[in-house]
């Protein structure tokens, strides 16, 4: 792959575009990308690569490591992280609320889990390439 396969500011652009749709969780449906993650991923490792200002380059950095946060999601997935987004923030231990959200979330435990998972590996290797690439980090 090479950046005159795709206009790399338009890929950005798309990019910056899905991060700022709003969302009612940390996990994202990777259907909501107008790129693949991989032209995502090349496109900002050459803007991080390429950028002179340590502003430009740390927003860069953060959009990188945002791109593990967006999964392949099965219907069962989605349907439990839509569940996730509903159920809201973790309420105190112990409380009334916080039995309420795990008596709700107990049924999708598994499919969030396995998103989680995956979340997990693509940030840990999103942050492993970002500290390898020049201006990464």
């Amino acid at each position: 792959m090479s950046t005159a396969d795709y206009d790399v500011r338009q890929v950005i652009e798309s990019y910056v575009e899905a991060l700022g749709q709003p969302n009612g969780t940390f996990v994202r449906d990777a259907s909501e990308l107008a790129y693949s993650k991989e032209v995502i991923k090349y496109a900002l490792q050459f803007c991080i690569r390429s950028a002179t200002a340590d502003e430009a380059r740390a927003a860069l950095r953060s959009a990188y490591i945002s791109l593990g946060n967006f999964q392949q999601l099965t219907a069962e997935e989605k349907g439990a992280v839509a569940l996730l987004s509903e159920v809201g923030e973790p309420a105190a231990e112990g409380s009334e609320l916080q039995q309420e959200q795990a008596r709700r979330l107990g049924p999708v435990a598994v499919p969030l889990q396995a998103v989680m998972d995956r979340l997990k590996a693509d940030l840990a290797i999103l942050t492993q390439e970002l500290k390898e690439l020049p201006g990464g980090g």
